[in-house]
């Protein structure tokens, strides 16, 4: 019986590991997407100062009004570009954040099984040592006897 115990916690321990593992795979890969959104993100912040320099030193200098518009119109669309991009690390972000909490559960579980399952180990070595250490005891106890009848 407590063989079977022990083959139970083991089984669920295993189970508990592949959850984790899992769990981790999920979490990894929320956080490359967030992280690829959050590089998106930072090039189009890059991108945005890099063209309102641009169109500053176009404003300064003798500049046609059709350049000028179309560093304007390139904006915009940046701008526009850049609420996408913040919409979606926020996704990730959460996506990530919910990632990250299924995974800590998981590992939770997974150290749980694991102990219990070492406990029952444990358990099963103290009870074999127990019945060795009787066993041992009645062996000499009826070596003892038989000596005893011997000296009789």
């Amino acid at each position: 019986m407590s063989n079977h115990n022990t083959a139970v916690w083991d089984v669920l321990a295993s189970k508990a590991q592949a959850d984790a593992r899992q769990a981790k795979f999920r979490y990894d890969n929320a956080q490359s997407r967030k992280d690829q959104a959050i590089a998106r993100d930072e090039n189009v912040d890059q991108m945005l100062v890099e063209y309102a320099e641009k169109l500053n030193i176009i404003q300064r200098q003798a500049h046609s009004a059709s350049e000028a518009g179309n560093y304007r119109q390139f904006i915009v669309q940046l701008q526009s570009i850049k609420q996408d991009s913040s919409r979606e690390l926020n996704l990730y972000s959460v996506d990530c954040a919910a990632a990250s909490k299924v995974l800590q559960l998981a590992e939770q579980e997974r150290h749980k099984y694991e102990q219990l399952a070492e406990r029952a180990k444990e358990k099963q070595r103290f009870a074999l040592m127990r019945r060795e250490t009787k066993d041992t005891e009645v062996q000499s106890m009826m070596q003892f006897n038989l000596r005893s009848r011997g000296q009789s």
